[in-house]
């Protein structure tokens, strides 16, 4: 039996792929052993980003070919503005912030990187727009999903954020994302060889977000 698009890429992508989801701050995430100061860095830039993620799922349902796959990426964006949202504000306030201190953020150059990729991806089109995508939600699943077998944290930051990336939602969207990967098997050589080398930059860049969180730390 032939491999699927979307499971080349992930074994193309490593060992970034790996390095990701099995990152020692995901771990400590986990386990609730990772310091506030810490967390509290990554959320300000992931706060930062997501709002480069809400542009970039708005130009993807845009660019999308059918109202089915217009209809799964709008429903995508309405978690992250929503849900989301809330949960950022939520744990900002919890851990002592203002809403002037984490509403603009500077990006670390590692989160620059992360921004670049995607508007190159857009200005490739549908495929590569889904593949930035793909990789950074089926990173996050992953991790969560075996951090969620353990006694959740303590924290409710902690904790809730592992649960928005188990959410039956969340895995659905996952696997439709995947399963847009696989139709793009059938391309020429020369986008599938562009694809994959996206799907592994995306990798590395979601590897050495949570490597410079943890470098600031010592």
């Amino acid at each position: 039996m032939s491999m699927s698009f979307s499971e080349q890429l992930r074994r193309n992508a490593e060992p970034w792929w790996s390095g990701a989801v099995e990152h020692p701050f995901t771990v400590q995430l986990g386990d609730d052993s990772l310091p506030n100061a810490v967390y509290l860095r990554y959320l300000l830039q992931d706060y930062a980003f997501i709002g480069t993620l809400a542009d970039h799922a708005a130009l993807s349902i845009a660019a999308a070919p059918d109202m089915a796959s217009k209809g799964v990426l709008a429903g995508f964006l309405a978690a992250l503005t929503s849900a989301e949202n809330d949960y950022f504000e939520r744990s900002f306030a919890a851990l002592g912030l203002e809403p002037a201190q984490y509403r603009a953020p500077a990006l670390n150059p590692v989160a620059q990187l992360l921004a670049r990729e995607m508007r190159d991806a857009q200005a490739c089109g549908y495929a590569d727009m889904i593949v930035v995508l793909a990789c950074a939600e089926w990173v996050y699943l992953s991790w969560a999903q075996r951090e969620a077998q353990k006694a959740p944290p303590t924290r409710f930051w902690l904790h809730e954020w592992i649960e928005l990336h188990v959410l039956p939602e969340f895995e659905a969207f996952v696997a439709w994302l995947r399963a847009q990967l696989d139709s793009f098997g059938d391309l020429n050589a020369a986008d599938r060889e562009r694809l994959e080398q996206r799907f592994s930059r995306m990798a590395w860049l979601e590897q050495a977000f949570f490597d410079v969180l943890l470098t600031e730390q010592e």
